[in-house]
């Protein structure tokens, strides 16, 4: 590839661009339905924790962050 030519980098990163996107898309569809919490339902509250960390409140009472 000639990397001089302006129109084929930027057709090159727009594909590229494009590829990881749909990639987002589809590691979103296959995790739709996963929860943090144990009960699989969605966290009824949040709130700001240590160090900038968000914690979780569950419907069953259980806490959770993202790093348990």
């Amino acid at each position: 590839m000639n990397w001089h030519d302006r129109r084929k980098v930027l057709l090159l990163v727009g594909v590229i661009c494009t590829l990881v996107f749909i990639a987002g898309i589809g590691a979103a569809w296959l995790n739709r339905n996963n929860s943090i919490c144990s009960d699989r339902k969605d966290p009824v509250a949040q709130r700001a924790g240590v160090l900038g960390q968000v914690v979780y409140q569950c419907h069953n009472g259980q806490i959770v962050t993202l790093n348990n």
